[in-house]
């Protein structure tokens, strides 16, 4: 699959969309889909140009925001199986690999969004096929689409790990701690900052494990594993809501494979399993 920005005055016959409304997408349960063909849907009356964020062979990929109420489902395409879900409900419903493309659907939207007016005169951005980003006549500077680097990391201690859960996750799920980068700091600097801001503890032996995007609303993140050194558990700022350690035999609800997280906690399990 190919990765472009571009915008185009109209759709091939052949085009695929991902369609927000709100913030919420399109999702068919019974196809586990979230991209559809142009010739299943009503007529869409919407103004051009449109995003198109990638191209899979030879089928263009576009984002479409509609309106609440609007008819967009083809004669043949049921109601009952296909709606608009929450974008972090569908996490856990489609395979991994396609998550990128949904990340990047989201992402793109929220940047299209965001860029219609220069923050500087105020006049309307324009944008440059040339960068494929938006830019104004007042300073030429491309507007490129804005991610914010985080880290996310598993605290460890031999047959135990430490996980922590936000006010907004599901009753009983329990993720790894993550936070943002600042301005000047590297990745393991804000790592070691952000646990001991959440949980006041010590860590050491930070590695790298995997990246991934993260759409919530447009991050990057930085998974790491790292070793609990010292320090009990105190949760001091309001990012928690509970924190506490769990033996990797006895879990709490955890987040999908499809999340960095997820995979985060299942990659520890599997290799303490093989000493």
């Amino acid at each position: 699959m190919e990765l472009i920005r571009e915008l185009h005055d109209s759709f091939n016959e052949d085009s695929q969309l991902i369609i927000f409304c709100d913030n919420k997408i399109l999702y068919d349960q019974a196809q586990n889909n979230y991209c559809f063909a142009i010739n299943d849907l009503n007529t869409i009356n919407h103004d051009s140009p449109y995003l198109c964020i990638a191209k899979n062979q030879e089928k263009q990929i576009y984002i479409l925001d509609v309106a609440q109420g609007d008819q967009i489902l083809g004669l043949f395409m049921d109601p009952k199986d296909i709606s608009f879900i929450d974008l972090r409900q569908l996490l856990g419903l489609i395979p991994s690999e396609n998550f990128q493309l949904l990340s990047r659907a989201s992402i793109l939207r929220t940047w299209k969004r965001n860029t219609q007016f220069c923050s500087l005169c105020g006049n309307k951005n324009i944008f440059n096929e040339k960068e494929s980003a938006y830019d104004c006549n007042c300073n030429k500077i491309p507007k490129y689409p804005s991610i914010s680097p985080c880290i996310i990391t598993l605290i460890y201690d031999e047959d135990k790990i430490l996980l922590g859960r936000s006010n907004f996750f599901p009753q009983n799920m329990f993720s790894t701690l993550a936070g943002f980068i600042e301005a000047g700091e590297n990745a393991e600097q804000a790592l070691i900052r952000e646990v001991k801001e959440e949980v006041n503890v010590e860590v050491s032996d930070i590695h790298y494990h995997s990246s991934q995007s993260w759409p919530f609303p447009s991050q990057l993140m930085l998974g790491y594993t790292c070793k609990y050194v010292s320090g009990n558990i105190v949760l001091n700022d309001l990012e928690l809501e509970e924190a506490r350690w769990f033996d990797i035999g006895d879990l709490p609800i955890i987040p999908p494979v499809s999340s960095i997280s997820g995979q985060l906690i299942r990659s520890y399990i599997e290799d303490r399993s093989k000493l």
